[in-house]
């Protein structure tokens, strides 16, 4: 999400939107997600069925190391959003922010390419053929995102839906496929980077077959600021899988990384929320109206979540993970890889409301987490205190702490807006050139 410009006031547009028509779209996004969640959790499942603990292991870090790779796509995603949902006239925009995400996709590739040695040094893992096919898998994960942003941003979210789905499946099928011939995180890398290519095809077809133009310096920009906060947290979410990958054995690795999709299904099951939450947080009226009622909904679901996750208890790895994963220690803490991942979902959407208000302190917060977190988990090890159930307390605490200072900052910055007619809040102009 673009770092917006705040440049004055003007008069307040309403609001015309029906509430009827935002909670559809906001179920048929979130639907979609669920669908998309679905097929990741299928294939991860199938994954630390076929795969050894050590092999999964290997595979849950690799894919922690995607999605921070892939925010650069994310910041093209919020910044085409961000374009589009604010500007009236659309003329030639799209085609500029195609040829963005075209640029930044071959961009993040090739740094990926050169990035796969100390990627494998500091992984432990066996070669770098894994860590190329995910290099390989960012430029169509980032035109991917880049389709998702045009559809996002022009409030086409029927068509959004389709090119998430149809992604979603092509990825999984590519996945699984690499994985049931090649039994090995590297094959399953391999068949979920053909599989992306194809999606990405979709998506290139769901946004209307945008061409490409140039004058890309306003994009970029916007796409380099949103990265920038956006980096913090994707790390912050991925940030305790990849301790541990580093600090513990492998087997352990694996039994955590099957807890973590706890995690990532408490985090990912709200997510259609903030899509359509993300055009109304463009102004200060909007982000007070919708912004408490979406954390209330996020919190309230991850409540449930987390007391369900409470009641399965020591059951719920071997029920994810197969009998290779029961017996170990952390059935009796699953339920604070829910609590996480509720304390993530709702950390992200302040996040958000930060970029959307121009707030550079969400971005120091989101980083400041991130570091204490390592600096906590380091002294851990060092002192040979650090297990299963330490680290995930550690991210656990951290989350809090960070929605907490979210909350704080959000109370200082809902200062009193008029909304009434003739009113005036602030205005959020980004320019395409």
């Amino acid at each position: 999400m673009a770092e917006p410009l705040i440049l004055g006031h003007v008069a307040a547009p309403p609001d015309r939107t029906p509430p009827s028509r935002f909670l559809g779209s906001a179920a048929l996004v979130s639907a979609a997600f669920l669908g998309v969640n679905a097929f990741a959790y299928v294939f991860t499942v199938g994954a630390a069925r076929v795969l050894a603990p050590a092999a999964y292991g290997e595979l849950a870090a690799l894919l922690s190391v995607l999605l921070v790779a892939s925010v650069p796509a994310t910041g093209v995603q919020t910044a085409a959003a961000l374009f589009l949902g604010g500007r009236p006239d659309r003329t030639g925009t799209v085609a500029r922010l195609h040829a963005t995400a075209l640029v930044v996709g071959a961009a993040v590739c090739a740094a990926a390419a050169l990035a796969a040695v100390p990627v494998r040094i500091l992984l432990h893992l066996p070669g770098t053929a894994g860590v190329l096919w995910l290099a390989t898998m960012l430029l169509p994960h980032t035109l991917l995102q880049g389709y998702q942003g045009l559809l996002q941003g022009a409030g086409r979210y029927g068509r959004l839906t389709v090119v998430t789905v149809g992604f979603g499946v092509a990825k999984l099928v590519g996945g699984l496929g690499g994985l049931l011939m090649g039994g090995s995180a590297t094959t399953a890398l391999a068949g979920m980077a053909v599989g992306a290519s194809l999606g990405a095809l979709i998506g290139w077809i769901g946004a209307g077959r945008p061409g490409i133009a140039g004058r890309l310096r306003p994009p970029l920009v916007a796409s380099a600021r949103a990265s920038g906060a956006l980096l913090g947290f994707v790390l912050l979410l991925n940030l305790d899988l990849l301790l541990a990958r580093h600090h513990l054995p492998a087997s352990a690795t694996g039994e955590y990384a099957v807890a973590s999709i706890v995690t990532k299904v408490t985090f990912w099951l709200p997510q259609g929320v903030g899509v359509v939450l993300l055009p109304r947080l463009a102004d200060a009226a909007g982000r007070s109206r919708a912004l408490p009622s979406a954390l209330c909904a996020v919190a309230g679901l991850g409540a449930v979540l987390t007391a369900g996750a409470a009641v399965v208890g020591d059951a719920t790895l071997p029920l994810i993970g197969g009998a290779a994963y029961g017996g170990g220690a952390l059935g009796s803490v699953i339920w604070v890889f829910a609590a996480l991942g509720t304390l993530l979902a709702l950390a992200q959407l302040l996040l958000f409301s930060g970029i959307a208000a121009a707030d550079r302190l969400a971005t120091v917060a989101v980083w400041s987490a991130a570091a204490v977190e390592t600096v906590v988990v380091e002294v851990l090890a060092a002192t040979g205190r650090l297990s299963l159930s330490t680290l995930v307390g550690t991210a656990a605490l951290t989350g809090a702490a960070l929605v907490a200072t979210g909350l704080v900052r959000l109370r200082r910055l809902r200062a009193p807006v008029a909304t009434a007619a003739g009113g005036t809040v602030p205005v959020v102009i980004t320019r395409a050139g």
